[in-house]
């Protein structure tokens, strides 16, 4: 079992991939609980999301971004990124 880099995102009749950052990764810890986390957080704040594929698919996007800063340092708690890091990411990969 490998790891595959782009998420796959399955909601109702939403389904597809969303495109993995490429970062230089130090620690993997905690990657997947910054993703889930950034996306938890997204959804809490708007749950329409759930119904609006462009929408989920840029919150996706964001979690994406969270994940891969937080394997581009050691640790996990130390390695979660603020959201100054995760927006200059976003901007930076458009």
């Amino acid at each position: 079992m490998g790891f595959d880099p782009n998420w796959f995102v399955e909601m109702q009749a939403f389904h597809g991939t969303v495109d993995a950052f490429h970062v230089k990764t130090i620690d993997t810890t905690g990657a997947g609980d910054s993703f889930i986390g950034a996306l938890l957080c997204k959804i809490v704040d708007d749950q329409s999301v759930l119904e609006d594929e462009p929408k989920l698919r840029e919150i996706l996007r964001f979690a994406n971004a969270c994940g891969a800063i937080t394997t581009t340092k050691k640790g996990a708690i130390p390695a979660l990124p603020s959201p100054d890091e995760v927006h200059k990411l976003l901007n930076a990969e458009k």
